[in-house]
């Protein structure tokens, strides 16, 4: 089975890729460009095979294509620093519709894209949403005349949108932030796992189109995620929590939506923080699955930390 997998640098991108390098199938990894970095070393010594296509420029898919059979988008912007190359409506909603419908002008059966666990609710709130659930739709319409299938995985959050935040934050201050009362749930999940379910989705025997919500074994709520972190640091007594009224959010999201039109980059800026809104205020439970927990992963940051912190000699006379 060849697969061709798009955002092939990302956090997911590459545990994607080397989960599918370990059953050993051909991989085309699709990068934006040949600079060298740590991720694009990692796809090399892989053994996959690296095309540079840059999604932010229009850039054709099918050389990346070729003989696939599986297309695999992890394709997502940044939700900060944004610019015109790294725009949502860019990358989640156009250059993830390119590589779907490539996919399939190139023969493949299978795509697979990797959207929101929120989306589907929160497009209603946030265009930052609405550009890849209107990705999605595309190509579904697009697998269903092709007569291909459609797999749409969708993550609650990895450990790295939100808890490595929540752990540098403690670590440099001890200080976390959290929006409202911080007691909305949420079960976030390891890259790792998620490219484990990806896998074996490719191998399942049936051809039915899935949409797939999947989150880590352990449901906690947001105000948790911050005291897990202080406490994985020896910090709990020292942990200062800030919350952010909701309504404060709301009035700077309605200010940035009003002034929009004269700016871009304030009509990005109310899409993400009408996204953190609904984010902050709502439940982001799904089912349970993987064997990666977070304390486990706060104790690897802790031993990763304090082997980064400089010793001190001991004295001799």
């Amino acid at each position: 089975m060849r697969v061709s997998v798009a955002g092939a640098t990302g956090y997911l991108g590459t545990r994607v890729v080397a989960a599918l390098r370990f059953r050993g199938m051909p991989v085309a990894a699709i990068v934006r460009n040949h600079v060298s970095s740590p991720a694009l070393r990692t796809l090399i010594t892989l053994g996959s095979t690296v095309v540079a296509v840059d999604a932010g420029r229009d850039e054709p898919y099918e050389s990346a294509l070729v003989d696939a059979d599986v297309a695999i988008s992890c394709m997502a912007s940044r939700n900060t620093g944004m610019d015109p190359a790294n725009d949502f409506w860019a990358i989640d909603r156009d250059a993830n519709i390119r590589f779907g419908v490539a996919a399939l002008a190139c023969g493949v059966r299978h795509v697979v894209l990797v959207a929101t666990f929120e989306g589907p609710a929160s497009r209603r709130y946030s265009e930052f949403s609405e550009a890849k659930e209107q990705a999605v739709d595309a190509i579904r319409l697009a697998c269903g005349a092709a007569g291909a299938r459609l797999t749409v995985i969708r993550p609650t959050a990895y450990f790295s949108d939100l808890t490595d935040r929540a752990f540098e934050s403690v670590a440099k201050s001890n200080r976390y932030t959290e929006i409202g009362d911080g007691s909305h749930r949420i079960n976030p999940i390891d890259g790792h796992d998620v490219a484990d379910l990806i896998c074996r989705q490719l191998e399942a025997p049936t051809l039915k189109d899935l949409e797939i919500p999947v989150g880590g074994p352990d449901i906690m709520t947001f105000r948790d995620i911050g005291r897990l972190a202080a406490a994985s640091l020896g910090r709990k007594e020292q942990l200062r929590i800030r919350r952010i009224p909701v309504g404060l959010l709301r009035a700077l999201a309605a200010l940035a939506g009003a002034t929009g039109r004269l700016s871009l980059r304030l009509r990005r800026s109310a899409a993400i923080l009408n996204w953190m809104i609904y984010v902050g205020t709502h439940d982001a439970v799904a089912p349970c699955m993987g064997e990666r927990r977070l304390r486990d992963a706060f104790a690897a940051k802790r031993l990763a930390l304090d082997s980064r912190r400089p010793t001190v000699a001991p004295l001799t006379p």
